[in-house]
């Protein structure tokens, strides 16, 4: 009915399929250009997040406050996929549903994956060298950089089996995160439905692929100043542990794992099942 405020879940799941057959079909130049915007926009909001919580991260007496403020700065990113359009790497893992579905196939779906990672990617970064050049790393003497180049060695001292756990809750917010915005039908609603899920898993603390390249790239361009490494209480030999192979190899590798595994299965397996699975299903047939 045109006054709907929602879809319901079926309706969702119906939408969903079809978005994933556009995504999925979707000319290679297209997706890379689409991706590299939002990893960009994903990028501006974690390192947002952080310019505005960074006393409060720098402190452990106040380290759950900082993580609070950052997460209510940080939605703005996903906010800017699902209102300007973007393709996002952790959202595009709802492509599953219609590969679940054989709308598509897996290997159109492992295409369409690799691709927006590698836009995303290269968008981050670019946000990240940019925001780093910037000079906005000085404030505080140095403590907002300093806490950008803490984040990052962090981040690569997870165990594997834990950053692709992390990982697996991340997309797994993230992904219901979509699914509703999917449902909503109108800006508000899609703005309401991107900030909660969002703003639950940056305060939980989970680990999210793109947003990691953002951080890591961040710390990898702001380790060689002496003030911000002073600032976060490091040595050279510590930031040392920042470079490219252990980005990919301790981080982005075992974490993008995680948010396949934990979009696919625990957003698009389950809903598959649900409200999919049947060709002939009532309610997928209402919701065409």
């Amino acid at each position: 009915m045109s006054d709907k405020k929602m879809l319901m879940p079926a309706e969702i799941a119906e939408y969903t399929i079809n978005t994933g057959i556009k995504k999925a079909t979707t000319p290679t130049k297209k997706v890379l250009a689409s991706a590299f915007l939002a990893g960009a926009y994903i990028a501006f909001g974690a390192l947002g997040s952080v310019a505005a919580a960074y006393n409060l991260l720098a402190n452990p007496a106040t380290y759950g406050l900082g993580k609070m403020v950052a997460g209510l700065m940080f939605p703005a990113g996903l906010i800017f996929v699902l209102i300007a359009g973007a393709d996002l790497f952790t959202g595009n893992i709802l492509v599953a549903l219609a590969a679940f579905k054989k709308k598509v196939t897996w290997g159109q779906a492992f295409k369409n994956w690799a691709l927006v990672w590698i836009g995303n990617l290269f968008g981050a970064v670019l946000v990240a060298w940019m925001v780093s050049m910037s000079g906005v790393f000085d404030w505080s003497n140095g403590l907002y950089g300093g806490v950008v180049v803490k984040n990052a060695i962090g981040k690569l001292g997870f165990p594997w089996l834990s950053a692709m756990i992390s990982g697996i809750l991340c997309n797994w917010i993230v992904c219901v995160t979509v699914w509703m915005s999917y449902g909503a039908k109108d800006i508000s609603g899609k703005v309401l439905t991107g900030f909660i899920g969002i703003f639950l898993f940056v305060c939980a603390g989970f680990e999210h692929s793109v947003a990691n390249m953002g951080y890591l790239f961040a710390g990898l361009f702001a380790k060689g100043n002496t003030a911000f490494l002073e600032a976060a209480h490091k040595t050279a030999a510590d930031a040392a542990a920042i470079n490219i192979p252990s980005i990919f190899m301790n981080n982005l590798i075992p974490v993008t794992i995680g948010n396949i595994l934990g979009g696919a299965i625990f957003v698009a397996g389950i809903y598959f099942f649900l409200y999919a699975n049947k060709e002939d299903s009532s309610e997928v047939k209402k919701a065409a």
